[in-house]
């Protein structure tokens, strides 16, 4: 099993607050990042306010300084946001699973599903990644790939099983990791023609295909962690317009992502 990351507090980026309660900064920033990336797909990251964050928290402008000192602090919060729900999402779906070719077809169907999901916060990261400082982009990097890390084990146990023929599993690892966010990045096209589970299915079956399965075992169920509403864990408020795109800049998507378009 994979332990739960402190997602306040992990990877070596130190956010700096004034308060001591651990605790209470881990509560308070969960609440920024939440009402940020409300606020950043509305707007946009460059759009946005410290002041227009707060007041979707319910904080002032003070209370906010008191666990972060600056708007980019939230953006590198969001953004570690959403990698520690991929993580979690995985470490779930493996959990207690002891047979290689089921723990790898759940963590694929986890990764589909959390992509699919959460395609606003995806979106975001890819579109706004570029505004991280240097520190915290590499930070990022860095937790992304512990993300992709984690499929090199079951892969490996899966190939050596004799169910896929894996080739270099660091490459599918990362094959496995990215081609899911076309879920996210061709929203626009899928939705029209598609049912939810019909592309997850589809997502899956394609991956568990071109890894060489000799045969699809049933994906494990999983509770998915949700916030009391029913909905995700990671967001609760689910925007259909996402923020624009600065050209230019290095990011952690692709140089030629296009704009989000509203969800149809």
């Amino acid at each position: 099993m994979v332990p739960r990351v402190d997602w306040a507090l992990s990877m070596g980026r130190t956010v700096a607050a004034n308060i001591k309660d651990r605790a209470l900064v881990r509560d308070r920033r969960r609440q920024l990042v939440e009402a940020a990336l409300a606020v950043f797909l509305r707007k946009g990251y460059h759009h946005t306010t410290v002041r227009e964050i707060g007041r979707e928290a319910g904080f002032t402008q003070g209370t906010i300084y008191n666990y972060v000192r600056s708007e980019g602090d939230i953006l590198y919060l969001v953004c570690n946001e959403i990698c520690r729900a991929y993580q979690d999402a995985v470490a779930r779906a493996v959990e207690g699973v002891t047979d290689p070719g089921s723990r790898l077809s759940g963590a694929v169907r986890a990764v589909a599903e959390e992509l699919y999901d959460h395609q606003d916060a995806i979106l975001l990261m890819f579109q706004e990644s570029h505004a991280l400082d240097r520190r915290s982009l590499k930070k990022i990097l860095q937790r992304v790939g512990e993300y992709v890390e984690m499929f090199e084990r079951p892969l490996s146990e899966a190939a050596r099983d004799g169910r896929i023929r894996a080739g270099h599993s660091r490459l599918a690892a990362n094959i496995v990791t990215f081609l899911p966010t076309i879920l996210a990045l061709r929203r626009w096209d899928l939705r029209r023609r598609m049912s939810r589970e019909a592309m997850l299915d589809g997502v899956t079956a394609f991956l568990l295909r071109g890894l060489g399965a000799s045969e699809h075992p049933a994906v494990p169920s999983r509770r998915r962690r949700t916030n009391g509403s029913g909905r995700p864990r990671l967001i609760t408020t689910c925007c259909t317009r996402s923020a624009t795109r600065s050209r230019g800049s290095p990011s952690i998507g692709p140089s030629n992502t296009t704009h989000s378009p509203a969800t149809p």
